[in-house]
């Protein structure tokens, strides 16, 4: 499910998405990915895809396709390209640097450099 809240930039400061259900720019629900693909666009809205939302993004049909590249502003987006723009890419694991060796260096006085 897709996690829903209220933008950082948001002109309101809670919004009732059903009855039940509040969101805030603190606080998120999960919606459903039909519910969040008509909304895309709403800058008050933030969307949270995760990647249990993958399979059910490759699975979507045409017209649901259409709807997410309008909505993202691109032109009729493909299954793989939909998945790259919403989903998390991973992240890539930094090795940390070995730390240097350094060379004992022999410091000469100037004095003995000036016979």
């Amino acid at each position: 499910m897709v996690t829903v809240r209220l933008s950082d930039n948001s002109s309101v400061r809670r919004l009732y998405i059903n009855p039940k259900q509040e969101i805030t720019r603190e606080e998120g629900v999960a919606v459903p990915l039909k519910w969040a693909a008509i909304r895309l666009s709403d800058p008050n809205l933030f969307f949270v895809f995760d990647k249990e939302d993958k399979e059910e993004l490759s699975n979507l049909n045409e017209r649901f396709l259409g709807i997410f590249s309008k909505e993202i502003g691109k032109e009729s987006l493909t299954s793989e390209e939909l998945l790259e723009e919403l989903l998390p890419t991973p992240k890539k694991k930094i090795l940390p640097k070995s730390p240097l060796s350094k060379t004992k260096t022999t410091n000469k006085s100037k004095s003995s450099l000036k016979k």
